[in-house]
């Protein structure tokens, strides 16, 4: 899955991170969904949530599945997106959060396993 080209660190901890992201409607993610009416598929957002901690916790994952899961407001362009991903080994979750200026997009819990590289 391809991740967006505007991606920026806004606060990074041992085991959580904050990032910004831009994204425009020429982007491939909005290819085909909807033609008249683009929007972020949810599992383009789980998809990038797994994607970016293995990135930025550098470890690997196999999603075991979701614990929770919440839309709560479609994700259309252009749009300024803040992602909130904390990942607590102990549980073996990895909880994300997108949110645009009007609040909270989407969240969840997925259950994963960490594995060798």
């Amino acid at each position: 899955m391809l991740l967006p080209p505007e991606i920026q660190v806004l606060d990074q901890g041992d085991n959580s991170i904050e990032l910004g992201i831009e994204l425009r409607e020429d982007l491939p993610c909005f290819a085909g969904h909807f033609t008249d009416l683009p929007v972020l598929a949810g599992v383009v957002q789980i998809g990038w949530a797994l994607q970016l901690a293995e990135r930025f916790f550098a470890c690997r994952f196999d999603c075991r599945g979701q614990v929770s899961n919440k839309f709560q407001q479609l994700v259309r362009p252009p749009v300024s997106l803040m992602l909130s991903l904390q990942y607590r080994p102990e549980a073996q979750q990895l909880k994300f959060r997108y949110r645009n200026a009007l609040g909270d997009c989407s969240r969840g819990v997925l259950k994963v396993e960490e594995v060798s590289k």
